[in-house]
Formats: C-alpha cells, sequence, structure tokens
C-alpha cells in the first residue's frame, strides 16, 4: 500500500512538473521575443497552468465526433508517457529498474504507435496528413534513439542505466560521450518533435498537425503528454551525461536542475530557429544520424 501511494504520489508530482513546464516555456519564449508572457492569473501568472488545466477539463463535447481509435491511442499515450518515469535510475530500490534501456526502446515505441494512430484516426484531412508526417519523423527518430541505447548497453555492458551512471569519469569516458550526447540531444527533439523538427503538430501552420480535431480533457491529454516525454527524454540525458556516480540528496537535486537547464535550452531553440523542411529532416536521420551512430557503436 505505501508503494502504491509513493507511485501515485510520485506521477502526481510529475505531471505538476509537466503543467509547469508549459508555463515556463511561454515566460521564456516572451522573454526572448521581447513580449509579455501569462501575467494575470495569480502573481506573475503562476496559476495559470490551473487554470488552463480546469478549462480544458469542463470543456464540453471533448469526446463527442472521434473514433474509438483516436481515443483510445490519446489514452496509451498519456499512459505511456506518464509510465515511462518510473525508468528514471533515482530513488534507489523504486526506480533502479534491471532493463531500463530495453524499456526506453518499448515505451517510446508506443508513444510513436499511438502518435500516428491520433493522426490517421482524425476526421480532418490536415490531421491524416499531420499523423503521416508523425510517421515519417518517427521512424527515423525511434531508429536513431535505439542505436543510442544500443551502444549505451555496449558500453554499460547491461540493460540498466546505473551501470552506465556509475562508470568511471576518466578522460576516455567524456572523448567517447561527448558525440553520443551530441546525437542524442538531437534525437530528442526529433522524438519529441520539438523545433527545428515540429511536424508532427506543426504549429506555425496555425492549423495543430495530427492533432487539430482534439480538443477539451483530450487535447490536455496530448498536451501533457508532450511535456512529460520532454521532461523524461532531458532526464535520461542528464542522469546518462551529466550527473554523478552516486545519488545523494545533493546530487538528485542536482540532476533535476540540470533537467529544467536542458528543457530550458530545447525552448529557446524553439524561439529562435526556424523549421526544417520534411526531406531535410529525413536526409539528417538516415545520412547523418544513423550512419554516425552505427560509426559510434563499431568503435
Amino acid at each position: 500500500m505505501i508503494f502504491v501511494l509513493k507511485i501515485v504520489i510520485y506521477y502526481l508530482f510529475c505531471i505538476f512538473i509537466a503543467s509547469y513546464m508549459s508555463l515556463l516555456e511561454r515566460k521564456i519564449i516572451a522573454r526572448v521575443q521581447l513580449r509579455l508572457a501569462p501575467t494575470n492569473c495569480g502573481v506573475g501568472g503562476i496559476c495559470q497552468p490551473i487554470a488552463d488545466g480546469i478549462k480544458l477539463f469542463f470543456k464540453r463535447d471533448a469526446f463527442v465526433g472521434h473514433s474509438s481509435n483516436a481515443i483510445i491511442g490519446i489514452c496509451v499515450l498519456f499512459t505511456t508517457a506518464l509510465c515511462q518515469l518510473t525508468i528514471i535510475p533515482i530513488a534507489g530500490e523504486i526506480f533502479s529498474i534491471q532493463y531500463g534501456a530495453i524499456l526506453i526502446i518499448l515505451t517510446q515505441s508506443i508513444i510513436v504507435f499511438s502518435e500516428v494512430l491520433i493522426g490517421t484516426s482524425s476526421n480532418s484531412k490536415y490531421g491524416i496528413i499531420g499523423g503521416n508526417r508523425a510517421y515519417l519523423q518517427n521512424l527515423g527518430g525511434h531508429l536513431s534513439l535505439m542505436l543510442l541505447m544500443l551502444i549505451v548497453i555496449k558500453m554499460s555492458s547491461g540493460t540498466n542505466l546505473i551501470n552506465f551512471i556509475s562508470m568511471p569519469r576518466d578522460m576516455s569516458f567524456y572523448l567517447h560521450c561527448i558525440p553520443l550526447a551530441i546525437l542524442f540531444f538531437i534525437t530528442i527533439l526529433i522524438t519529441g518533435s520539438r523545433v527545428p523538427f515540429d511536424f508532427t503538430e506543426a504549429e506555425s501552420e496555425l492549423v495543430g498537425g495530427a492533432y487539430v480535431e482534439y480538443g477539451g480533457i483530450l487535447f490536455g491529454m496530448i498536451y501533457l503528454t508532450d511535456y512529460l516525454n520532454l521532461l523524461f527524454l532531458s532526464f535520461i540525458f542528464s542522469a546518462l551525461f551529466l550527473s554523478e556516480t552516486d545519488f545523494t540528496l545533493l546530487n538528485i537535486i542536482s540532476l533535476f536542475v540540470k533537467t529544467i537547464c536542458i528543457v530550458s535550452i530545447v525552448t529557446v531553440m524553439r524561439a529562435i530557429l526556424p523549421r526544417y523542411k520534411q526531406e531535410q529532416m529525413i536526409r539528417i536521420t538516415w545520412k547523418i544520424l544513423i550512419p554516425a551512430e552505427i560509426i559510434l557503436g563499431i568503435m
């Protein structure tokens, strides 16, 4: 019972952090673009995520007009994005999962399938186009992530992420991991559908991409999933490449701060970079990322 309570509290905390990541993103983008972010709801707009959540939750007819496949896809997408946060290698016996690297590949595969299902199950042609974009983007992005995790498994001689994190941080480790970290960060942008690779939503086109037909609580679940997935991938990046070899309370707090820094960097990129073309993203994935990862894995 105590274990279940810990898990529930942890999930609620993750949802809380993800909701306020949206406020952080809006604040950073507004600062970069020299304009005002939300300021009226609470002191400095601190209650804006709560107000947005209440509005989306009580919006009427959110489920009307959608196929059962679309609703199931959204539920699977949200549940998987939330459950994968238990893979994060902190808190000792709760999150030290033996097959963490394999589970990352599996959960990201489910997220990819769910995003494509949500788009292609839409009643709008724009949603179907967004679903096809998601398929083309996530096919290469997920293969890139899978190769990166296989390299991590090879270096740590096991599928537990703790083995990689506990490796001695000597000069050879950093020389090998600097290109690995760069490739991992680019893969985060692709798999997380973040600028300059936000083809799934394509918000600058003012259509909504694969999610154009969804509103209310369904859109809220998709919206939260985006930030939960970004939080997870940023935390994994920080844990693999920026963490200490032991998990004291101070190091866990430091790891959390580093994760927020990674999220902030991704947000700044959204404010200053244009989106690539679809064919440019495909060339980057299949002609640069994947061959570089294969070479890095052989070395």
